[in-house]
């Protein structure tokens, strides 16, 4: 490897480490995760689309519920609309969208079936952070349950960061 190889490697590496240094993800969120269908083991799905922003959360067949929080900082949530939710009985689901459009809290009861939120962001470089847990006495964080964009990456950190327009 030649010397300007070598260097443009080092810069890329450094450049990579000091982005998630500073809260970038080299997380790609495009793209719908493969096995997003109500029937499969709980989990969350995080994508983006020409659509919006999708979080879905799913369970094969016993009942497990999903909170989280969902922040935007240099922006603001527009469109926010839930998904499939039911609105009482033992699977109640909510979400709340923050009174400046700055935050989305839920606690979603899934059962056999698929819920979620959907939402839009507006603002000129917006970072998305994520806090998802499952449970309902102990919630925790369960990164191989968290599928994100069409490779399925698994966050590392809770919360975990997105730019809300880019990749």
């Amino acid at each position: 490897m030649t010397t300007t190889a070598r260097r443009l490697v080092s810069l890329a590496l450094l450049l990579s480490l000091a982005g998630t240094a500073l809260g970038f993800s080299p997380i790609d969120p495009h793209g719908k995760p493969a096995n997003t269908e109500a029937g499969k083991v709980e989990h969350y799905a995080v994508w983006k689309d020409d659509d919006g922003w999708h979080v879905r959360t799913m369970t094969k067949e016993h009942d497990h519920h999903f909170r989280g929080v969902i922040e935007v900082k240099g922006g603001a949530f527009e469109k926010v609309k839930g998904y499939k939710l039911e609105h009482k009985g033992a699977q109640n689901d909510l979400f709340i969208e923050g009174p400046e459009h700055h935050q989305i809290t839920f606690d979603f009861s899934t059962k056999g079936s698929i819920d979620g939120v959907d939402f839009h962001v507006k603002g000129n470089e917006p970072m998305l952070s994520f806090t998802l847990m499952i449970g309902v006495k102990d919630p925790k964080f369960e990164p191989d349950r968290v599928f994100i964009g069409k490779a399925g990456v698994h966050p590392s950190d809770n919360p975990f960061q997105i730019p809300a327009h880019g990749k």
